[in-house]
């Protein structure tokens, strides 16, 4: 008897709040990470062992460099509603209010996961290294439930609505296709492979001593 499929755990629905602390929490990381990386390496291939890094040692390095040096990209949506005769994602009062105003804010991580480098993506030639390294992508991407609200015009004021949408699985399925298709249009794409590409190279250079570090995205 085929054994009956597990059922998938609901998403973890994190408040601003929440957000905005592990924003806080993941730059200071990254920061510190980085630091390490690069200046730990320097002392360790500084002392004798610069001549012997190779593409194992390399690969190594920037496994966990992905996902520390991303662009972090907040922000906030504002949707109209006109002539709506049903619910809005379970909300019933749409129904009512027919056109609404809706605000939510999100926040999304663009990088390259470098987790699956390995050797075979690290080519050295005598001073000059080539590293291939995954295309940049987004690799995260939450929306605030709290923040879900709609503009009450008698009130003059934004109202919260989150916790009125029953389906707000549905409600972030359908403004993250939206949003995320607008970020492919922005330079926060290239701006991440920037990122990458410097802290890459500086790495890779403190290993061996390396003059070229050329960075590929594929």
């Amino acid at each position: 008897m085929a054994q009956q499929q597990q059922r998938r755990k609901p998403p973890v629905r994190k408040t601003k709040k929440q957000i905005r602390r592990q924003r806080m929490l993941t730059v200071v990381g990254a920061v510190v990470v980085v630091f390490l990386i690069i200046f730990g390496l320097g002392a360790l291939w500084g002392h004798g062992l610069g001549s012997k890094a190779n593409a194992e040692d390399i690969a190594s390095a920037i496994t966990g460099l992905g996902q520390t040096v991303q662009v972090d990209y907040d922000y906030t949506q504002v949707l109209n509603e006109e002539d709506r005769d049903s619910a809005y994602y379970g909300w019933s009062q749409a129904a009512d209010l027919g056109n609404f105003t809706i605000l939510y804010q999100g926040t999304m991580d663009i990088g390259s996961d470098t987790a699956g480098v390995t050797a075979d993506n690290v080519q050295i030639d005598g001073k000059a290294v080539t590293v291939t390294v995954p295309a940049i992508s987004i690799l995260s991407h939450e929306i605030a439930q709290d923040s879900i609200s709609y503009y009450d015009s008698e009130d003059n004021q934004f109202r919260s609505i989150g916790a009125e949408l029953t389906d707000f699985d549905g409600f972030c399925s359908d403004q993250k296709s939206v949003v995320e298709n607008d970020v492919y249009n922005t330079d926060k794409f290239s701006n991440a492979e920037d990122r990458l590409r410097n802290v890459v190279s500086a790495v890779v250079k403190q290993m061996g001593n390396f003059d070229t570090v050329t960075v590929n995205f594929a």
